[in-house]
């Protein structure tokens, strides 16, 4: 497939991802807004804009953008409900760090015009993350514990909070906001990432300490690939975990690489054959292992057939509008069905961007 190919593609991705009311739907939100500034172009910078300023203008008094924390997620997928594996109830679904993907964009836009409108938010986002209760050994819960009544560490946090936190370090010259964005990768890999495989886990509660969804769902290994790698884009060559960082990024994308299916994708649980092949997880290794080869982490001639693979892939299932089809509906795990999302839009023009570099 050419480049012209993948090009025209992502246009009419991003024009169908313009067209979507995404604003107030939290990590959706802010998943849109990386999919648009990674396309690029004038229209979709400004959409990215236009939300961004938003999510600053309707920031919460406990500092979370965008109208503040999602409630309980609509289980649904073109009206048909179906049954999650994992229990979803109103406290658990009032998250802590879901609002934090759109302080990516706040802060993308610091960088662009240095108003200090987008620092302060991303400062009242932080703060507000730093003031949670916490894990045994550090890990930022999911929901918070006072209202939730556990803790509870879920992967799509990584993706959430930890290129955040980095970016965050390089905007406010903040040490701790570098040691936050490895020491939470690397606590939830302890609690999530399955020693026999090596893949990660989607949810873990420490009180009775259990897995309510413990399969190898494709887009939070995902999450994962795509978080570390882009904290390491913004961490310190200097820094003391830096390594550490490198080795459990190498490490995952050794795991995932003989997973992909010969059709170019990665199956829904990126372990089990039987179930169907996705788009999302595709596209976000696709995106991590790029963006690997490109900051020199990854061998080229290993992973860059596999990346290309997968972005054809979705290329070939991309409609007439720019749809991009067959990605698992939130809240994702086993039963999700296929479906198309802002996020799956977001995922490919970030995937699109990162190999057209």
């Amino acid at each position: 497939m050419s480049l012209d190919d993948l090009t025209s593609t992502a246009t009419r991705v991003a024009a169908h991802l313009r067209s979507l009311d995404v604003d107030g739907q939290s990590w959706i939100t802010g998943v849109s807004i990386n999919g648009l500034l990674a396309e690029g172009s004038d229209k979709s910078v400004q959409t990215a804009k236009d939300l961004v300023d938003r999510a600053v203008a309707t920031q919460d008094d406990d500092g979370q953008l965008g109208y503040g924390p999602s409630y309980p997620i609509e289980v649904f997928s073109h009206g048909r409900e179906y049954e999650a594996s994992w229990e979803l109830t109103v406290k658990k679904c009032i998250n802590t760090n879901n609002t934090t993907a759109i302080g990516h964009g706040v802060l993308d836009f610091y960088e662009r015009i240095d108003e200090d409108r987008y620092l302060k938010a991303a400062t009242s986002e932080y703060e507000s993350l730093m003031s949670l209760e916490r894990t045994a050994d550090g890990g930022i819960p999911h929901h918070d514990p006072e209202v939730a009544g556990i803790k509870s560490l879920w992967i799509d946090s990584v993706y959430m909070m930890c290129p955040f936190f980095a970016r965050y370090g390089e905007a406010a010259d903040a040490d701790d906001a570098f040691n936050e964005a490895v020491e939470q990768l690397l606590v939830h890999a302890d609690h999530l990432r399955d020693s026999n495989t090596g893949l990660f886990r989607h949810i873990w509660v420490e009180t009775p300490d259990h897995y309510p969804q413990g399969t190898f769902w494709a887009r939070g290994n995902g999450w994962t690939a795509a978080a570390s790698v882009d904290v390491l884009e913004r961490l310190p060559e200097s820094h003391p975990l830096r390594e550490e960082l490198v080795a459990l990024f190498e490490d995952h994308c050794e795991t995932l690489l003989p997973l992909q299916d010969g059709s170019g994708f990665w199956h829904n649980l990126v372990d089990d054959t039987d179930t169907p092949l996705e788009s999302s997880g595709t596209l976000m290794f696709a995106y991590a292992f790029a963006r690997g080869i490109e900051l020199e982490i990854l061998d080229e001639s290993t992973y860059r057939q596999a990346a290309e693979d997968a972005l054809e892939a979705v290329t070939r299932i991309v409609d007439e509008e720019g749809a991009v089809r067959r990605i698992a509906g939130p809240p994702g795990g086993p039963e999700a069905p296929l479906t198309v999302t802002p996020y799956g839009q977001g995922w490919y023009l970030m995937a699109t961007s990162a190999l057209d570099r």
